[in-house]
């Protein structure tokens, strides 16, 4: 498995249909291919996924809320790579891109728990059904 920063707009494309094949395409404002392509051009955020055997299986995406707080929008895995640790190191590679852009902290909403307290994330408050993460960096 190989970790890697998306630094073309082909890449883009091919992580975002894994997301939105897994997520949905919902909030085109903040999450459609535009706000994403312009994430990339200015590449001051973490937009990172994860190959094996040539494909795309996982992907952690990040949008800066201000110069402390970096928000994950996405964080996907192909069903067929699930509970292998894969999404987990891509996390962790994630943050560590973070760290270097001097970011703070890392907050996320889910209705999933496990994963991310697994990651070390803490519920700060819940809101419309589904938890809010963050992590000190």
């Amino acid at each position: 498995m190989t970790m890697k920063e998306i630094q073309t707009e082909q890449e883009l494309k091919q992580v975002l249909d894994l997301c939105y094949g897994i997520l949905g395409e919902n909030s085109p404002e903040l999450y459609g291919y535009s706000a994403w392509k312009e994430r990339l051009l200015n590449g001051l955020q973490p937009l990172v996924y994860a190959v094996e055997d040539g494909k795309i299986v996982s992907a952690v995406l990040g949008r800066a809320e201000n110069s402390d707080s970096l928000i994950i929008g996405f964080v996907a895995c192909d069903e067929n790579y699930r509970r292998r640790g894969i999404t987990k190191k891509l996390m962790f590679y994630f943050e560590d891109l973070a760290r270097k852009l001097k970011f703070k902290y890392i907050t996320l909403g889910s209705e999933e728990d496990a994963f991310y307290e697994h990651c070390g994330y803490k519920i700060i408050f819940q809101v419309h059904g589904q938890n809010i993460y963050q992590k000190q960096l």
